[in-house]
This record gives C-alpha cells, sequence and structure tokens, in this order.
C-alpha cells in the first residue's frame, strides 16, 4: 500500500501546482484531495487523513480530537506560515513533524505596498478618479520616518531588507532578536513600548498566540505616537478592531492598513471599512503566483525528507 498525503482545504486545486503534485506521484506517494469546492465537515476531514501518512493543510483545525483520528500521519505542512490552527504539544506528542513554507518575500512586498498606499491616501487618489473627481490629497514621504517592525522573523528580516533604500529609521521588537542580525540591517532592537513610542508607522509581524492577542489595544495605541500609522499582514487576532477604529476616528492614529481581521471572511457591516483613513485587503498578502509556487514544492520536498528519516525544509518542531 502508497502513502498518503492528503489534502483537505478546499483551495489546493489553485494553489498546489501539479509540478509539486508529480513530485509526490513520482516519489511513490498516493493523493487524497478535497476536490467539493466547500470546506469539509470535522467528520469529512477525518475520514480524509484517516490513512494519511501526510496532510498538506490550510485552515483547517488539527486538534486531538481531529489527530486521533489519523494514527498513521507522521508530518503536517501548514500551506502558509500560521500554526494557530494547530495543537502543536498533541502534534509533538504525536510524534508528528510539523512545517510551513517560506512566504516571506510576498508578504513583505505587500507589506511595503500597504505602508506606501496608506501614507499616500492611495484609496482616496483611485475613488474620487473613479468617481469623476478631482480631489488632491496630501501625502506623506517614507523617508526620514521611523518604522517600527513587530516581530523579526524571516519576514520581518525581509521587511527591513526592503525597507533599505527608503532612508528610514528601523526599530524592532522581538524577545528572540539576534543583536547581529539587527545591525546587519540597520535595525535597533528595542522595548515593544519604545517602539510603539518612536514609530512613525507599526507593522506588525508576529503570530497569533494567546500571549499576543489584542497587542494592539487602547492601552497600546495610546503608547503610539500622535498621527502613526498601523499595517498588519500577519493576523487579526493581533489587534483588538474596536480599539483601533476609536484611534483612527478621533484622529490619535493617522491611518491603518490591513490584510487581516479579527473575524474572516468579513462583512460588509465591518467597521474599519467605513474610514476614509484604512486602506484593506482581504488576506492576500502571500498569494503570490511564486509563493504559490514554490509552497506546493516546499510541501512535497518536506514529506520526502519526512518519510525517508529527515525534517521539513521549515520545520516548526
Amino acid at each position: 500500500m502508497k502513502p498518503i498525503v492528503a489534502f483537505p482545504f478546499r483551495h489546493h486545486g489553485e494553489l498546489v501546482s501539479p509540478d509539486a503534485k508529480k513530485m509526490l506521484l513520482d516519489a511513490g506517494f498516493e493523493l487524497v484531495c478535497n476536490d467539493t469546492g466547500r470546506r469539509l465537515t470535522v467528520e469529512e476531514q477525518k475520514e480524509m487523513i484517516r490513512d494519511a501518512f501526510a496532510v498538506v493543510s490550510g485552515t483547517e483545525q488539527y486538534d486531538e480530537d481531529m489527530l486521533s483520528a489519523a494514527p498513521n500521519l507522521k508530518v503536517v505542512i501548514r500551506f502558509g506560515v500560521g500554526t494557530d490552527n494547530f495543537d502543536l504539544a498533541a502534534m509533538k506528542r504525536r510524534g508528528i513533524a510539523v512545517g510551513v513554507i517560506s512566504n516571506n518575500n510576498c508578504v513583505a512586498e505587500f507589506a511595503v505596498t500597504l505602508i506606501l498606499g496608506v501614507i499616500k491616501n492611495i484609496r482616496l487618489f483611485d475613488q474620487t478618479v473613479r468617481e469623476g473627481g478631482w480631489a488632491r490629497y496630501t501625502m506623506h514621504e517614507l523617508k526620514s520616518k521611523t518604522v517600527g517592525i513587530v516581530g523579526f522573523g524571516r519576514i520581518g528580516k525581509r521587511l527591513a531588507q526592503l525597507l533599505q533604500g527608503f532612508d528610514v529609521e528601523m526599530l524592532t521588537y522581538d524577545p528572540y532578536v539576534k543583536e547581529e542580525e539587527a545591525a546587519a540591517l540597520n535595525v535597533k532592537p528595542v522595548s515593544l513600548e519604545t517602539l510603539l513610542a518612536e514609530s512613525d508607522v507599526v507593522s506588525l509581524h508576529i503570530p497569533a498566540t494567546p500571549q499576543t492577542r489584542h497587542l494592539i489595544n487602547k492601552d497600546t495605541i495610546a503608547m503610539m505616537k500622535d498621527g502613526a500609522y498601523l499595517v498588519n499582514t500577519s493576523r487579526g487576532a493581533l489587534i483588538h478592531e474596536p480599539s483601533l477604529v476609536e484611534a483612527l476616528q478621533s484622529g490619535k492614529l493617522a491611518g491603518a492598513a490591513l490584510d487581516v481581521y479579527e473575524r474572516e471572511p468579513v462583512t460588509e457591516d465591518l467597521a474599519l471599512g467605513k474610514l476614509d483613513n484604512t486602506l484593506l485587503a482581504p488576506h492576500v498578502a502571500a498569494l503570490s503566483v511564486e509563493t504559490n509556487y514554490n509552497a506546493g514544492i516546499t510541501s512535497a520536498e518536506s514529506i520526502i525528507r519526512v518519510f525517508h528519516g529527515g525534517t521539513p525544509l521549515y520545520p516548526v518542531q
């Protein structure tokens, strides 16, 4: 019997390249895929992964109950970088290797896009021209500003690389930052309080955990520089949205650019969507053609490595 790789997430057909799936087939795996066009029920997901050696996952949950349905499971690769839908402790107890893909360049580029878009009022300019108007709003330049990067992992570091040419000062808050890596990118490690107080732009690049939930709230927003901008391409749970709305309405913050939200997908009653000083995207920062292709190849290679006794390319544990 061939080892099985399961693809339970409904977008695998459009996101995982044929080349990646061919790698797995050529390596002797059987593929079991969710081709329903919808999210599977819990019971359907359990049935799909029941005999799987490996799973390439989306945002579906992998808790103790789900994992207990797959006694042969040895590796789970997240087709992304967030693992807030994984019970990592349960996976470790069961000896399941966990890996992610690399989307650092794509997300960092999108963060730069959002930073420039929000400080230069791109949404308002686009809107006025489409409506046949000629409103010419003022804007800011990024040059000589201070950018605070919260989280200095692969994405935070890549953002720092991309910002080198903008003549900005860069700060980072990350309890695990290596000072020599930060210094090589002209980034100064500081406390969160210092970063918030001194940054003209704050960009979030940390995972959602119980410890980071609502990191940006009424109290931490009060620490921020008046007229600063907030950018989030990480996870919506990092921000207490009512507090952000209040800060944007009062003028405490000049603007916010978001790719992620507390509740996804959003609905038309999203309070942030009713403000002129927001730039919003539907959780797409990592969805480039290039990243999707490379993610599929990374997933396949990671599974093959684990099958032969190795570890995923980008291991979580």
